[in-house]
């Protein structure tokens, strides 16, 4: 009876944690590339769903956190942006982040 009572409990836990996800968008993903070395500087790479390089950033000065909900609300952001097709001339990602 406790067995069946502790995978009732885990498969609840499991739909719960399941349901406070992030949205991501549809039409493409980011990837962080961090260094050991050089632990304040990422390389943020999005592409679209083809796997093709749509935009790359270099941030510098701040580790990214990427399990903060707002610094992943802000990479998903930067994505629909790059996603857009609009030129930039300034960095996108370094703007949104907080200083």
């Amino acid at each position: 009876m406790k067995k069946a009572l502790f995978i009732l409990a885990l498969v609840i836990a499991c739909q719960l944690a399941n349901a406070q996800k992030i949205p991501t968008s549809d039409n493409g993903y980011w990837v962080v590339e961090n260094n050991k070395k050089a632990p304040k500087e990422s390389i943020v790479r999005f592409y679209n769903l083809n796997n093709e390089l749509i935009y790359q950033e270099i941030v510098s000065g701040k580790k990214l956190r990427i399990n903060n909900n707002r610094t992943r609300a802000i990479l998903n952001n930067t994505l629909q942006i790059a996603l857009d097709g609009k030129k930039h001339n300034e960095p996108i990602l370094a703007m949104q982040l907080p200083r």
